[in-house]
């Protein structure tokens, strides 16, 4: 019953007289199985159809609730009674290492029942001779410490390309493009990552190399850069970057986008350790004047049967991530997350109801809007003004309460690793840029910023080992200050300075190093003061002018 090949189909002819043997009936059962398993393949997907919720019990244990699921080879897998178990007796958990993630996957699986005496087969045995008289359709659960390959995943190959950057069981980086682009149409390129609670800090970047697309957003010095700030408690990040396809010219019809990385440019910094050794990218987009429905519409319905019956050796589904932390020489549950990867199969009445309610809800919106532009119509009509509103008019404005001053502070870590030199005589890289930060207050107005070097100890509920923890100090100003004292700390000689965009609400940090240091991250801790706003101090401006001139009329 485990294969993906259905075809040909080959049922029973009856006749009187026929002799039947255990080959017919078997003939029989496969016959309707795999009839019924074919349509649920290609008419329906493999996925979760319902339930199948899994949840943590405790700091060791979870709990799977009941439900149904297809496989890729169109099977049934049906739990019927909730499951509770110990995660460390679940198949496939390895003790190696506890700080990582897991995947919990179900698979289908058949195990007999009933073991019987058979006749036939004990004829000349020494010993009895049993067969089982059922086969009970089964399932089995385990745990594997790798995500699926992307060509894997159910139909996502046809809409978009994934590649894999690094995967060591803790870290995870892979992009994302779309497979199919129009041409002059805007797309993204989608870095993701995906790590472990008590990895350190990641920093990644690496430059990019297209044909046939311009680069719209998103790159910092012509580069693709992630750098996680290091009080950050996160285990899933995302960088997007905005590309554009380049228009038609004349009658071409189709093209290819081709992505890559510059030689040597990719860098992945974890915690202290720097890795140059990744895989080269190489990824295409399609380029054409059909829409992108229609491609895809187009490569689905294109698949011959091979393709789209294929199926790994052990088809499954990965029903939860399990995000583990290690405790001592043990392991704690962190997170559940339910379907990492939307293996789900949606019900045709569903997926009507759905799009009929979507098409209803656009309907309304659009009522909506004629009812308000009739409105705005209404509204342009200007009334003729009350007593109140003449009387209001000629009443000077009283100057309001000028705003309270608003503090937003935040932390900036900086790489200050220098680049290899490519000549001799070029000299070491000594400055080093932010990426552009945003401070948090309304665009348009300056904010004052203070910047002071940190080595604050983060709040963590985690448990650290002695040697991992910070000073927990800050630094402002001159630190040779405190040279010689017992409060001598182990900062580099830098001067920081930064650069203000008013108009987007954001700034960036340097640091000029001006002493060697074994350090390869700085990190900058600022405060962003907003200022008052302009109309508020004029105001405030002419009436202590106001003041000043009346108290100059009464000396005199």
């Amino acid at each position: 019953m485990n294969k993906s090949r259905y075809v040909p189909f080959e049922r029973n002819r009856y006749f009187y007289g026929k002799l039947l043997t255990v080959r017919d009936f078997m003939s029989e059962q496969t016959y309707n199985s795999d009839k019924h398993r074919l349509s649920n393949r290609l008419l329906f997907g493999s996925g979760v159809v319902s339930g199948l919720q899994v949840v943590a019990v405790d700091d060791k244990s979870i709990s799977m609730e009941t439900g149904v699921a297809l496989d890729k080879l169109g099977r049934e897998i049906v739990v019927a009674s909730p499951v509770t178990i110990k995660l460390s007796n679940v198949d496939g958990f390895t003790n190696n290492d506890y700080a990582k993630n897991v995947y919990l996957c179900i698979a289908y699986d058949e195990k007999g029942k009933e073991p019987v005496h058979t006749v036939g087969g004990g004829v000349g045995a020494s010993e009895e001779v049993s067969e089982h008289n059922r086969i009970l359709e089964s399932y089995r659960i385990y745990i594997t410490e790798q995500a699926p390959k992307p060509q894997q995943l159910e139909y996502d190959y046809l809409i978009e390309d994934t590649w894999s950057w690094y995967d060591d069981g803790q870290v995870r980086i892979y992009q994302q493009l779309p497979r199919y682009v129009e041409y002059g149409q805007s797309f993204e390129l989608k870095l993701v990552i995906e790590k472990t609670l008590q990895t350190p800090p990641v920093s990644f970047q690496y430059e990019l190399e297209l044909e046939h697309a311009d680069i719209i957003d998103g790159l910092v010095d012509g580069k693709v850069v992630f750098s996680e700030p290091t009080d950050a408690n996160g285990t899933r990040y995302e960088k997007i970057i905005t590309l554009r396809a380049h228009p038609a010219n004349g009658d071409e019809k189709n093209k290819q986008i081709q992505l890559s990385s510059v030689s040597s440019s990719a860098k992945l910094v974890i915690g202290e350790r720097l890795l140059y050794e990744l895989s080269q990218p190489k990824q295409t987009v399609q380029i054409s004047r059909e829409s992108v429905a229609e491609r895809i519409l187009h490569a689905y319905y294109a698949r011959p049967l091979d393709q789209a019956m294929e199926a790994p050796s052990d088809p499954c589904i990965y029903i939860a991530q399990i995000n583990l932390l290690q405790m001592g020489a043990s392991y704690v549950i962190d997170k559940v997350i339910q379907q990492p990867f939307h293996d789900y199969v949606v019900n045709p009445t569903l997926l009507y109801k759905m799009l009929l309610a979507s098409n209803l809800s656009a309907h309304e919106h659009v009522e909506q809007t004629v009812q308000e532009e009739s409105v705005k119509s209404e509204e342009q009509i200007i009334p003729f003004p009350t007593i109140e509103e003449e009387f209001a008019r000629l009443i000077p404005p009283q100057i309001e309460e000028l705003e309270e001053q608003q503090v937003i502070t935040g932390i900036a870590e900086i790489s200050i690793e220098a680049p290899k030199k490519l000549k001799w005589y070029h000299r070491k890289q000594r400055r080093f840029i932010s990426e552009e930060i945003e401070h948090g207050f309304d665009v348009g107005l300056p904010v004052l910023l203070t910047l002071a070097l940190s080595d604050e100890d983060g709040q963590s509920n985690i448990p650290v080992p002695e040697m991992w923890k910070r000073s927990d100090t800050i630094v402002v100003g001159d630190k040779d200050v405190f040279k010689g004292s017992e409060y001598e700390l182990d900062f580099p000689k830098v001067s920081l300075a930064h650069i203000q965009y008013p108009s987007k609400g954001s700034f960036r940090i340097g640091v000029k190093v001006n002493q060697k240091t074994e350090r390869l991250r700085l990190r900058v801790r600022w405060w962003a003061v907003k200022a008052v706003e302009e109309e508020a101090a004029g105001l405030a401006a002419e009436a202590i002018e106001q003041s000043h001139n009346s108290a100059a009329t009464g000396q005199a």
